[in-house]
């Protein structure tokens, strides 16, 4: 193919990109970059004189972010556990998900239904079904994984591991797991449908490839599997990173919530949540993106 007829065939393809794209480029627009670029604004003024119709804007400048770190003692304890919850859920739920996608991708009767149950939890994670939940005191609990692992509470193991010298950090971070059993395959829906879709991808001529060179499975995870599926990787970290942060039974959005009426004041906590997720996603990219394997590479 000439070159000239190769850029304009580049140049369509790019074109019908932008025009599958553009309602969700409109969407960002108006329902997030605007209601952004306000709130932005809010949290430099006080909005304390509000009126029928009127916000009375009276600006402030930082005062609402020194109230943030100075005046407001349950703020900075609040986003310290919110991003700890978030560092220790985030790999659980990965490295969970990808096994469960492992297990889901063999051939096995029921496979069709076995796969439909993991994802479940997505297609109910809204709407009417959600509003019961977080009604129900006993099974908002159970959603937000206090009370999870109640039927798997390992206290007798738990101190039979620290009498044998294993690692208390170790020993807390399994246990902590077990405990949470129940919120952990909540929130693995999407990410297992993301490893599924990586792992139905790979070429099973690599694995007939490795098998005549006499590697095993274990071989061929580590060399073959985990490379090819270290795009989805990427991406379900990036997505559970920000599931697990804005999950609404963590401390911070529960103190925004008791605080939602302070419009000036929840705008600033919001902006800093927005620049505190942003700066975390962007850590793990730096980190992470060096390590992926991109099949054209």
């Amino acid at each position: 193919m000439k070159k000239g007829k190769l850029r304009s065939y580049e140049r369509s393809r790019g074109i019908y990109g932008y025009v599958f794209i553009s309602l969700w480029l409109i969407g960002i627009v108006f329902f997030f970059a605007v209601p952004f670029v306000r709130t932005i604004w809010f949290s430099f003024n006080s909005l304390a004189d509000m009126e029928p119709g009127n916000l009375n804007e009276k600006w402030v400048g930082l005062e609402n972010y020194r109230r943030l770190f100075l005046g407001d003692a349950q703020f900075l304890p609040a986003f310290t556990e919110t991003v700890r919850s978030t560092i220790v859920e985030t790999p659980l739920i990965c490295i969970f998900s990808l096994f469960l996608a492992i297990l889901l991708n063999q051939r096995f009767r029921g496979r069709t239904a076995a796969r439909a149950i993991f994802f479940l939890p997505v297609i109910i994670a809204s709407g009417v079904v959600m509003d019961i939940v977080n009604g129900d005191q006993f099974l908002n609990m159970i959603m937000s994984g206090q009370r999870a692992g109640m039927m798997f509470e390992v206290t007798s193991t738990q101190d039979l591991l620290y009498q044998a010298g294993v690692n208390p950090v170790f020993v807390d971070y399994i246990i902590d797991t077990v405990n949470r059993l129940f919120y952990l395959v909540w929130h693995s829906g999407i990410q297992i449908l993301i490893f599924l879709a990586g792992l139905q991808s790979i070429s099973a001529s690599l694995y007939e490839v490795a098998k005549v060179e006499g590697a095993n499975a274990w071989v061929a995870f580590w060399k073959i599997t985990l490379p090819m599926l270290s795009p989805m990787l990427l991406v379900n970290l990036i997505y559970t990173v920000i599931d697990s942060y804005i999950n609404s039974s963590n401390p911070l959005f529960k103190l925004i919530d008791s605080v939602s009426l302070e419009f000036d004041y929840v705008a600033a906590m919001s902006v800093f949540s927005f620049a505190a997720i942003f700066l975390i996603i962007g850590i793990v990219y730096f980190i992470l993106n060096r390590w992926v394997y991109y099949a054209v590479d």
